[in-house]
């Protein structure tokens, strides 16, 4: 079976979902053979990386034929027709156990699609299997006590990043070659960027969130500043995903007038204005991760773009990341126990022993009365402003995704307790909700790209990923700069050593 496999019309250890569907609609490869090919993946790696961890085979298979037996007698679904999927374990699946990475939703079964889930099956895609994340989504690294930890292919002993890293690392793989993750605290462009793979973060409010855990199941409101967004193996990836997801009356969540910003023609690089942000003092970055990012700002600079390294939003880094922990903390409230609740507010009323500074910054931003959230709200107003202006000036900001590249597994220590190393020295491991913070605060999109690598002492090259920001609704413009930024720094998703070393 493998080696029939193997000789398949595409590659699924590096061929972008754009290939393995022309492939599949051009009669070269089948649904049914794509999907045995993803299965032998995942039984050849998965054991080392755990990141499929639920998986309805039967369901799959019949799909899969009937997928081709539609396609044969000249018709097809949608855009998506025939793909085999996996889906981030936060999206309710009907007949799909779904736990958010929470013992207690271990036998939660849900009876209806999330909407998300819904638009990709109704586009033709098989969403058969489900991927790893941290408890309720509530880390920047994946792990749970349900399923385990789940490693990262370039290296198994470091993190494949949270929330979304049991996606990102599937794709990484080839158990699957698109996916749909969710970002509140960076966790589509983390992963993307830690496993070597595209994200995109899009604007608040542009799809729906209905079925997604957290909040709870059977929840109808919208999560201030979460978003869900495709990740896969180029932006053409993320651009067809889009399309797919973005195409329902669910969409835009019901904000009059939005509408999806697209470029009246492809952009050429040498028309680009372009800012980069690639450090700040509130969350230094190491200087390997720096020199990538200023070394694609310099060879765009040296196709004809133009670069602006002074431009920031007229607000200080320090009231930006102020405002998005918050807002942040504030919406993550809801998800908490009530006794936890119950303690933080015993906390931030000064019931407290006054000996962990970040506790208590915690409790205060949690239990926000709703007058600090509407002055908070203000402010997040203003700095939207002040993003606006800076898009005067320029199309997109380059930055970091995160201070290093991947780093090794700590779970043992409390989220409080755990530091990163940057440039020799430990900073707080919360400094990743810094670059997360900068889109995500104002509801901007933001695409994650694979711009380069960096050597780790011990020998080890992991990849480093870049954001590219955007204007708000301006996702699929964003997209279409993003392609051509790719094009020109020859950014593309490379398979890691696991597999190509196999």
């Amino acid at each position: 079976m493998i080696a029939s496999l193997q000789a398949m019309a595409v590659d699924l250890s590096r061929d972008t979902t754009l290939i393995v569907l022309q492939a599949i609609q051009r009669g070269e490869v089948s649904s049914v053979e794509v999907l045995d090919t993803m299965i032998a993946n995942i039984e050849r790696w998965n054991p080392l990386v755990n990141a499929v961890v639920a998986q309805d085979l039967e369901r799959a298979r019949a799909e899969a034929t009937a997928a081709d037996d539609l396609f044969v007698s000249g018709r097809k679904r949608g855009p998506l027709h025939g793909l085999p999927m996996t889906i981030k374990d936060c999206y309710e699946t009907l007949d799909l156990v779904t736990t958010a990475g929470a013992p207690e939703l271990a036998a939660h079964v849900p009876e209806r699609d999330a909407d998300l889930v819904r638009l990709l099956r109704r586009a033709g895609a098989i969403v058969w299997a489900k991927t790893n994340v941290p408890l309720y989504a509530g880390d920047h690294q994946t792990y749970n006590d349900v399923y385990g930890v789940t490693n990262n292919p370039w290296d198994l002993a470091r993190t494949a990043g949270g929330s979304s890293g049991g996606a990102a690392a599937a794709i990484a793989c080839g158990f699957t070659t698109a996916e749909v993750g969710s970002d509140i605290g960076n966790s589509i462009r983390q992963p993307a960027a830690l496993n070597g793979v595209f994200g995109l973060k899009t604007s608040h409010g542009l799809l729906s969130g209905r079925g997604h855990i957290p909040g709870p199941p059977g929840s109808l409101g919208v999560l201030d500043l979460g978003v869900f967004g495709p990740m896969g193996r180029s932006c053409g990836d993320l651009r067809l995903l889009l399309e797919v997801l973005a195409a329902s009356g669910t969409a835009f969540g019901g904000v009059p007038g939005a509408s999806l910003q697209y470029l009246p023609e492809p952009p050429d690089i040498a028309d680009m204005r372009i800012g980069v942000w690639s450090d700040d003092p509130v969350s230094p970055v190491d200087g390997s991760v720096k020199a990538v990012i200023e070394d694609a700002a310099a060879r765009l600079e040296a196709e004809g773009a133009t670069i602006r390294t002074d431009i920031r939003p007229a607000m200080a880094s320090e009231q930006l990341h102020e405002v998005y922990q918050r807002l942040l903390n504030s919406a993550l409230s809801t998800g908490l126990a009530n006794e936890l609740w119950k303690d933080l507010v015993e906390t931030a009323a000064g019931n407290y022993e006054p000996t962990d500074d970040v506790r208590l910054a915690f409790a205060r931003t949690s239990t926000l009365p709703h007058r600090d959230w509407l002055l908070a709200d203000e402010l997040r107003a203003q700095a939207q402003a002040a993003w606006a202006a800076v898009f005067d000036e320029v199309d997109v900001m380059l930055a970091p995704v995160q201070p290093v590249p991947a780093f090794l597994h700590d779970h043992e220590r409390a989220y409080g307790k755990r530091t990163l190393s940057v440039n020799g020295a430990d900073v707080p491991y919360r400094n990743i909700l810094f670059w997360a913070g900068i889109a995500t605060m104002p509801l901007l999109p933001s695409v994650a790209l694979p711009v380069g690598s960096a050597v780790q002492p011990d020998g080890v090259s992991l990849p480093v990923g870049m954001q590219v920001i955007g204007p708000r609704w301006g996702d699929m413009a964003l997209l279409a700069r993003c392609e051509e930024i790719a094009s020109v720094l020859g950014a593309r998703f490379t398979p890691p050593p696991l597999v190509v070393g196999d």
